[in-house]
């Protein structure tokens, strides 16, 4: 591998490291425990049928599970 091409590589991977700890302190600020504390109310246990999945998702779901088990089973 050329230096000039290591030089740069180690370059991106500083940088991006240098970008993800800048943003690591922001995004932890707020503990779970304060976003529990600031909620106001209990949510409701009723279900809103309109965000409930119908027929076909079940079907394509249900597809999906056994045509997972079959291909790890045959193949």
């Amino acid at each position: 591998m050329k230096p000039r091409i290591l030089w740069r590589v180690l370059a991106v991977c500083v940088i991006l490291s240098v970008v993800t700890l800048w943003w690591a302190p922001a995004a932890s600020a707020q503990s779970a425990d304060q976003k529990l504390a600031t909620q106001s109310g209990l949510g409701s246990k009723q279900l809103d049928k309109d965000k409930l999945p119908g027929k076909l998702e079940f079907g394509i779901t249900a597809a999906s599970v056994i045509g997972a088990i079959a291909a790890i089973k045959y193949l």
